[in-house]
């Protein structure tokens, strides 16, 4: 998660780390770029990575190499990077909150992944997925959902799309004893007045 690296430990996560580059580093330790050789380093909420660790990450990609803290030697970077995002990057990157060279460096494959409201058809069995998840959790036994459930659950236009799903899917489990009602969701009667821009997170798992 990029938005909880502090920035003045971006180096030292992603890139790692020798034994006395800093006060409280006792040991060498390789960063997530070295950690993820030969496979996916993600990247979720890039959006909230200061300007300063974006121009750091963006050397690093076009160098195709990493330094660890206190090291003087290169380490190719061997790894695939997948970046997400919850806002749109392009108008990000417009009003310079978000560097334009790194944007065009990380476009080489874009997937737009829409909001939850523009397809109804993975609500229910989203919904249904959300729902055994929790059973397991919280050991309860609730059984599927009412039609009219479900038919609110597919009126409802999603603000905060996946997220919100899940959160409302795990208060109904607690308030339901069978199945899941329509009072069991407590979701809004009219339409919400906000709507949260941009794609869904690429995980749907917290």
């Amino acid at each position: 998660d990029c938005g909880a690296i502090p920035e003045t430990l971006f180096e030292s996560e992603l890139f790692g780390h020798e034994k006395g580059a800093f006060t409280g580093a006792d040991r060498s330790r390789p960063g997530k770029f070295e950690a993820a050789a030969g496979g996916t380093l993600f990247l979720d909420e890039i959006g909230n990575m200061p300007l300063g660790s974006q121009a750091k990450l963006l050397r690093a990609l076009q160098e195709r190499s990493v330094c660890r803290v206190g090291a003087t030697t290169p380490v190719k970077m061997e790894s695939r990077v997948l970046v997400a995002a919850n806002e749109n990057l392009e108008i990000a990157a417009a009003r310079g909150t978000f560097r334009k060279d790194l944007f065009f460096r990380l476009s080489e494959f874009v997937i737009r992944i829409p909001p939850l409201r523009e397809r109804r058809q993975d609500i229910v069995s989203l919904a249904k997925r959300f729902l055994d998840l929790t059973n397991q959790e919280l050991g309860k036994s609730v059984q599927g959902l009412s039609a009219r459930a479900v038919e609110r659950l597919l009126e409802f236009d999603w603000p905060g799309n996946v997220r919100q799903l899940r959160s409302t899917i795990r208060r109904a489990v607690l308030l339901a004893d069978a199945a899941i009602e329509e009072e069991h969701l407590g979701l809004p009667a009219q339409e919400p007045l906000f709507s949260f821009a941009g794609a869904e997170p690429l995980s749907l798992c917290e």
